[in-house]
């Protein structure tokens, strides 16, 4: 391999001087013959390397509405494979932490974690870009369009890391492997899959995800192929070679316009799921979570609270137009509304049966309104989507390694959310609030997005505080605090606990099912979700246009 230049930088807090090197390729462009195909290793360079600036993300559905309205027709959009590294010094020996980014398996891209508040302590970070929906997880099933090539990118990133990380400072025995939602569907997986060879990566992290979240999996991935490729213009596709040799003959941006037009038809969106029955996974991951006698790694894992109010304020403004429909629905219909976002067609009735139950009360199946079923709503988005798939893989995960699997949940309410639509300035259109929703833990660990780089005082303490009890457990395997803020977070002994609730101060909770009801028994409590001066508004609203009404008469 040749040489590499990047550049210095300093973090957030304290100025520190830290080494980084941008969007360092570390395979081949998955473009033309190598399209839907396993990523082939970057070949060794001469001269050098510019690693300062960043490259092109993998194309996504951002990508279309932003990046690429005026691309050069000589570009290869699907050249992405690369990742960031940042370190303390490139002769140390640090540990390594290598985070995936989230969004769901189709968007989002590397720089949405930069480094400087990791980087106060002394761990390298390394961020992967992988191949986003259609190209990174389409499949017909077959040899040309596998499936799963998504994972397999993260796979040789982590295999680029052990064998190259010791030049950038880093220490290939000491791999954290983490992620944010579809970032953590794919580390899980990634522990279950028998492709990975031991000692690869040591531990792992899950941010509100893992492979058993239901909107990852997906039974039928042909159907979703074959729809996309009708919608591209594909026809007389009467047999397997049809379907497959039409999709590669698509340029990018056709397959990216057919696959968000299919998006927007289906819920269960195709070309973002896991192939179940491919090399990376053979079955589905819970039976390989019961066939693995040995399956462990020392993990973290947890969700933020109220984590269900970005799927409600996604159907209340998309699905709803930004309209209350009570005259339409009543709780059967919001409720299979929503549980439709997250399992699809419940056809056997029994996540329907189970929400029923674990999420509503009698009077508010009977009688509940949109204001009435909120807090329920956001409680089971939240916990069928992203908590109960991460307490099942710190179940099985504790099972075998039960004084190094370590539970949170992320209570603490900062003066931003990470995606700026939920922020209270740019929400009060919304009759909910958006709480401590999807993804905020991320705010305290990274910088991002631009909304949110300059955090408060009180928002800052919070920031340290995250850093020190994640690069703790990177460095040695426990999470702790050196400081007076901090209290002990007790590794898991069963199956529901005991958790750490991340807050102004930290307190152990013992019954991590408790979560599941969290915005309920908060509303219970009068810590409301609901926003009384849009309905107060509404009222108002209402009231005006009946005096206009009785004017005219008169």
């Amino acid at each position: 391999m040749g040489s590499i230049r990047g550049k210095v930088i300093e973090t957030a807090w304290t100025n520190r001087k830290v080494y980084q090197f941008i969007d360092l390729r570390y395979a081949e462009a998955p473009s033309g013959v190598s399209s839907f195909k396993n990523p082939r290793p970057i070949p060794s360079w001469k001269g050098i390397y510019n690693a300062m600036v960043e490259k092109t993300g993998c194309l996504s559905i951002e990508s279309l509405t932003t990046k690429f309205r005026h691309y050069d027709i000589d570009m290869d959009l699907e050249d992405c494979l690369t990742m960031t590294i940042t370190t303390p010094n490139i002769t140390g020996n640090y540990p390594v932490l290598v985070y995936i980014h989230g969004e769901g398996l189709f968007d989002g891209r590397n720089n949405e974690a930069p480094p400087e508040y990791l980087l106060e302590k002394d761990i390298v970070l390394v961020t992967p870009q992988y191949r986003l929906g259609p190209f990174g997880f389409l499949s017909t099933l077959s040899e040309d369009i596998p499936g799963n090539v998504g994972v397999m990118d993260i796979y040789l990133a982590l295999n680029f890391i052990k064998t190259f990380i010791t030049s950038f400072g880093g220490d290939p025995n000491k791999i954290t492997l983490a992620g944010q939602v579809g970032g953590a569907a794919i580390a899980h997986a990634l522990t279950l899959s028998p492709i990975v060879q031991p000692g690869l990566f040591h531990q792992v992290i899950y941010h509100s995800g893992s492979a058993l979240s239901p909107v990852f999996i997906d039974d039928n991935p042909r159907d979703h192929a074959l729809d996309i490729a009708q919608r591209a213009g594909c026809t007389n596709l009467t047999t397997l070679f049809d379907l497959d040799d039409c999709l590669m003959r698509l340029n990018p941006i056709q397959l990216l316009s057919a696959y968000i037009e299919h998006a927007r038809d289906n819920v269960q969106n195709g070309g973002n799921h896991f192939t179940i029955g491919s090399p990376v996974l053979p079955v589905h991951p819970t039976v390989l979570m019961a066939a693995m006698k040995n399956f462990s790694y020392p993990a973290m894992g947890g969700v933020p609270r109220n984590a269900g109010t970005l799927l409600l304020t996604q159907i209340f403004q998309g699905d709803f137009n930004g309209l209350i429909p009570d005259d339409e629905y009543n709780a059967f219909g919001y409720i299979n509304h929503v549980l439709e976002q997250i399992v699809g067609q419940d056809d056997k009735m029994i996540m329907t049966s189970f929400a029923h139950h674990e999420f509503f009360t009698p009077e508010l199946l009977e009688n509940g309104t949109f204001s009435s079923l909120v807090p329920s709503l956001v409680d089971m988005a939240g916990t069928l989507m992203y908590k109960l798939p991460v307490l099942l893989a710190l179940n099985m995960n504790q099972k075998y390694l039960p004084h190094q699997t370590f539970l949170y949940s992320f209570d603490y309410r900062g003066e931003f959310n990470r995606y700026p639509d939920l922020d209270e300035e740019l929400n009060n259109q919304s009759p909910f609030k958006a709480g401590v929703s999807l993804t905020d833990e991320a705010l305290y660990l990274f910088p991002n997005p631009d909304h949110v780089k300059h955090l408060n005082p009180t928002d800052t303490l919070i920031a340290k505080q995250m850093v020190e009890l994640w690069t703790s457990f990177v460095i040695n395997g426990q999470p702790s605090m050196a400081s007076n803020r901090g209290g002990y977070w007790p590794p898991m002994t069963t199956l529901y606990g005991p958790y750490l609730k991340i807050d102004e101060t930290l307190t152990v909770g013992g019954n991590y099912f408790k979560e599941f009801t969290a915005t309920r028994n908060d509303h219970e409590r009068g810590i409301k979700l609901i926003r009384d001066n849009y309905y107060k508004k509404k009222e108002n609203e209402e009231e005006e246009r009946s005096i206009i009404i009785i004017d005219n008469l008169n």
